[in-house]
């Protein structure tokens, strides 16, 4: 027996180091499945928190543009509607009763005050929901709206290439962004000129914005509600956007690459 049990040590060894080596085997594997595991769960847990921050972003977003509705039928329909009641008493006033020269002096610059106010109020309705932009398109808008602050102490230039129509929310939400972009440059380059080039393509638009102002001269600057906003848009459009210096080294160029995921028409 004892004879027997030493002939079987060897091979017991060798069954029991087979046994370990597939025991560490079968646990390495359990580990490294048991990672990738934890892995995938980490990366459907990240890939739903950009989901979910996506769907509040748009959701925000989608909230700004009915405020600017809720505003600027507001502005339109009581304020305007207020104003231009007052012009109707004022002309009724000065039928009904012989002015003198200082009175008809005032009643002038009555007049003249409310017909600029009842102007800013359809300018700025206009600007916080653009009348019939489903109707009239992306260019036609951005045409309306550089024409209306052109000369307003800044110039704007408005250029297009092989322009089309494109009328649906994906448009409105680039009109925005030209209309945050011209409104940055206004209020905080300092710039005295402006320019928009809008290039209609077969996939995608480019757009390049370009002033003479101060440029951005930190990371700090480019931080911002407006250019949050732009930059929220631009990925809700599946979009590119770059800022930096225009070839002639003063001011700043952003270039836009939108999608144009639209019937043509």
């Amino acid at each position: 027996m004892d004879q027997l049990q030493e002939q079987d040590i060897p091979t017991i060894i060798l069954l029991g180091s087979v046994g370990m080596l597939l025991l560490i085997g079968g646990i390495g594997l359990f580990i490294l499945i048991y990672q990738k595991r934890i892995l995938k769960e980490k990366q459907e847990r990240a890939m739903q928190e950009l989901d979910h921050q996506s769907r509040m972003i748009k959701l925000q977003l989608e909230s700004q543009e009915q405020e600017r509705k809720r505003i600027g039928a507001d502005l339109h329909d009581s304020l305007g509607s207020l104003l231009w009641g007052a012009k109707v008493n004022a002309s009724f006033i000065q039928r009904s009763v012989e002015m003198k020269d200082s009175a008809m002096t005032s009643y002038q610059e009555l007049n003249q005050i409310l017909d600029e106010s009842i102007d800013v109020v359809r300018r700025i309705a206009w600007e916080l929901t653009p009348e019939a932009f489903h109707y009239s398109g992306l260019s036609e808008s951005v045409t309306k709206l550089c024409h209306r602050l052109d000369g307003k102490g800044i110039e704007i230039i408005f250029k297009e290439e092989d322009s089309q129509l494109w009328n649906d929310d994906r448009a409105l939400q680039v009109f925005r962004i030209i209309q945050e972009l011209i409104s940055n440059a206004v209020k905080h380059s300092g710039a005295t000129s402006l320019s928009i080039l809008m290039k209609w393509m077969e996939a995608q638009m480019k757009i390049i914005v370009t002033d003479n102002g101060t440029g951005f001269k930190s990371g700090k600057d480019q931080k911002g509600v407006g250019l949050w906003n732009i930059d929220q848009r631009v990925k809700q459009l599946r979009g590119k956007i770059s800022i930096g210096n225009p070839p002639t080294g003063s001011g700043v160029e952003i270039n836009l690459e939108i999608p144009l995921n639209h019937d043509k028409t």
